[in-house]
C-alpha cells in the first residue's frame, strides 16, 4: 500500500511542470492581447473615448483617448462618464425580464392588457422587446410633438405617449410579428410598463434593482430636468452640425434638441466603461437575473411565421444578427455566442459586447460619434479570439461632401477621383451620396445638392432612385424640364417607382 501511495505522489509531482506552464500561460496570453490591442487602437482603431476589454472576470485592456472637453483639453480618463444612447435599452429590457421572472409581467401578453387605451391591441410585450411589433418611429414619431402642441403640454413624459398615439389613429404599415423594425418609442412604452408593474418611478427602479446591486455607482439617468448640471467627470458630446461641415461643435444641453427630453426607456442614461465591467460580472454571477431567465432573454425571438427575428439592417457593418430581449445576437458563432448592443446619437457612439461562451467583454464609448466605432469595438473581440481585425473603411462620400462644401466642385471631384479606387481605405455608397445631397437641399445649399445628386447618377446609372433624387433637386431649382427628364429616366429603369410616378403627376397638375 505504501508503494502504491508513493506512485501516486510521484505522478502528482510529474504534473507540476505542466500545471506551472498552465498558470503562466494566462498572464502571457493577457499580455499578448494587451499589446495587440494597444497597437491596434493607437494605429488603425483610434477614437475619442474609452475602451475596456476583459476575459473571465479580469480586465485585459483599458485605455482612454482624446478629450472629455475640447475647450480646456480635459482628457478622457477611466472615470469619464459617457452618454449611453441606445445601450440604455439593455437596462430597460433587463427590468422587464426581472418583473417577468417575478410573475408581475407576462411578456407574451399584449401591451393593451396592461394599458387598455393603447390603440394596437395585438402587439405583445415580447414583440416590443425584440423590435418586431410594427410600432414604428417612422410612422408614429410626430405623434408626441403634435399631441404636446395641441394640449399645451410643456414636457412630454412616457405616460403621454399612449394617449398621443391613440389620438393620432394611425394604421400601422407592419403587422405585429411580421418584421424587425427598430423602435425607440416601443422602449418608452416598456419603461412605462416597468413603472406600472413595479410601482416605482422608472429611474428609481433601475437604480434600486440594477445599478446598485451591480455596484454601478457612476451610472445614472440624465435628461433635461435630471442630473444635467456641471459634472467634472462627464464627457461633453461633440459632432458636426451637418454631415458636410468640417468642424465639430459642442452639443450642450441647452442647444441640442436631442437632450431636450425626459422620456426614459430608450436612452438618457450615463455610465463608464468600468461600470459596464461591473454590470457584466453581476449578470455572470446571477445577481440581476436567474441563469434560466438570462438564457431566455438572449435567445432569438420569433416572428409570427416561426422564423427568428433577423435584423435586416446591417448595423454599422457588423454582420448578420438576431434580436431578442434587449440584445442583438450574432448569427455567426465562430467566436462563441456573442450578444451585443449599440448606441448612437448626435455626438455619441457606444457599443457593448458579451461573449457568453467564453466569458469575454468589450465596451467602447465615444463622445464625438466617431466614424466606425462599432467595427472598432468588434475588432477588439476579434483580436481577443485570435482573429484578424476587420478593415476600417472611411466614408469617401462624407469626405467628398466636406470638400465640396468648403472648397467647391473641382477640389471635391479631384479628391474623389484620387481616392475612389482605394477600396481598402474608403467606401463609396449610393445611399450616403443620396442622403447628404438631400441634407444639402434641406439646409438651403441647393448648388451643392445639385452637384452631389448629379454625380450620383453618373456613379450609379442603373439606379432608379438616384434619378428620382436628382429630379427633386432640379425641381427645387426651378428646372421643370430637367426634373421631368430625370423622373422619366427613373421610370425607364423601374416603372414602379412610386415617387417618380407621383412627382410627374404633381408637376403636370394631376391629383
Amino acid at each position: 500500500m505504501l508503494f502504491s501511495g508513493m506512485k501516486k505522489c510521484t505522478s502528482y509531482k510529474s504534473l507540476l511542470p505542466a500545471l506551472l506552464l498552465f498558470a503562466l500561460a494566462a498572464p502571457v496570453h493577457a499580455q499578448n492581447i494587451k499589446k495587440q490591442l494597444d497597437t491596434y487602437y493607437h494605429t488603425k482603431g483610434a477614437f475619442n473615448g474609452n475602451v475596456l476589454v476583459a476575459e473571465k472576470g479580469k480586465v485585459i485592456y483599458q485605455a482612454s483617448f482624446g478629450y472629455a472637453r475640447f475647450e480646456d483639453k480635459k482628457p478622457n480618463t477611466a472615470y469619464t462618464q459617457f452618454q449611453l444612447a441606445s445601450i440604455a435599452k439593455t437596462f430597460t429590457a433587463l427590468a422587464v425580464a426581472q418583473l417577468w421572472e417575478q410573475g408581475k409581467i407576462d411578456i407574451d401578453k399584449t401591451y393593451a392588457a396592461y394599458f387598455p387605451a393603447f390603440p394596437y391591441p395585438e402587439i405583445t410585450i415580447r414583440q416590443l422587446l425584440s423590435h418586431s411589433s410594427g410600432y414604428s418611429d417612422q410612422q408614429l414619431g410626430q405623434c408626441n410633438s403634435i399631441y404636446q402642441k395641441k394640449h399645451n403640454i410643456e414636457v412630454m413624459t412616457n405616460a403621454d405617449e399612449v394617449p398621443a398615439v391613440a389620438e393620432a389613429k394611425i394604421k400601422l404599415e407592419l403587422q405585429p410579428g411580421e418584421k424587425w423594425w427598430y423602435s425607440n418609442m416601443g422602449y418608452d412604452l416598456l419603461a412605462l410598463l416597468v413603472e406600472k408593474a413595479s410601482g416605482e418611478p422608472f429611474n428609481t427602479y433601475l437604480k434600486k434593482h440594477i445599478w446598485e446591486p451591480a455596484g454601478m455607482n457612476a451610472t445614472y439617468a440624465r435628461n433635461t430636468l435630471l442630473n444635467n448640471g456641471p459634472n467634472p467627470d462627464y464627457a461633453e458630446n461633440y459632432d458636426y452640425p451637418q454631415t458636410y461641415e468640417a468642424q465639430r461643435i459642442r452639443l450642450t444641453d441647452g442647444k441640442s434638441g436631442y437632450f431636450k427630453s425626459v422620456l426614459v426607456g430608450a436612452s438618457n442614461n450615463v455610465s463608464t466603461t468600468g461600470d459596464f465591467f461591473k454590470f457584466d460580472r453581476a449578470l455572470k454571477a446571477g445577481k440581476l437575473l436567474k441563469p434560466a431567465t438570462l438564457i431566455a432573454a438572449t435567445t432569438p425571438a420569433k416572428l409570427s411565421n416561426g422564423e427568428p427575428v433577423r435584423i435586416w439592417l446591417d448595423i454599422g457593418g457588423m454582420g448578420k444578427a438576431f434580436d431578442s430581449m434587449g440584445w442583438f445576437i450574432f448569427e455567426d458563432e465562430s467566436m462563441g455566442k456573442v450578444v451585443w448592443h449599440t448606441g448612437g446619437t448626435p455626438g455619441c457612439a457606444t457599443i457593448f459586447f458579451r461573449n457568453l461562451s467564453k466569458d469575454q467583454l468589450v465596451v467602447a464609448f465615444d463622445n464625438t460619434n466617431g466614424e466606425k466605432l462599432y467595427r472598432k469595438g468588434l475588432n477588439a473581440m476579434r483580436i481577443l479570439n485570435g482573429k484578424e481585425p476587420l478593415p476600417i473603411k472611411l466614408s469617401l462620400t462624407k469626405a467628398y461632401a466636406k470638400i465640396l462644401y468648403k472648397d467647391g466642385k473641382t477640389a471635391a471631384e479631384d479628391f474623389l477621383n484620387k481616392h475612389k479606387t482605394d477600396t481598402a481605405a474608403y467606401i463609396l455608397a449610393e445611399n450616403d451620396m443620396n442622403n447628404i445631397g438631400y441634407e444639402f437641399m434641406e439646409h438651403g445649399h441647393l448648388p451643392q445638392a445639385l452637384v452631389m445628386l448629379e454625380l450620383n447618377t453618373r456613379l450609379y446609372p442603373q439606379s432608379d432612385n438616384v434619378f428620382n433624387s436628382y429630379g427633386d433637386a432640379l425641381k427645387a431649382n426651378g428646372d421643370k424640364a430637367g426634373a421631368i427628364a430625370m423622373y422619366r429616366k427613373s421610370l425607364e429603369i423601374n416603372p414602379k417607382n412610386e415617387d417618380s410616378i407621383n412627382a410627374l403627376k404633381a408637376i403636370n397638375g394631376q391629383p
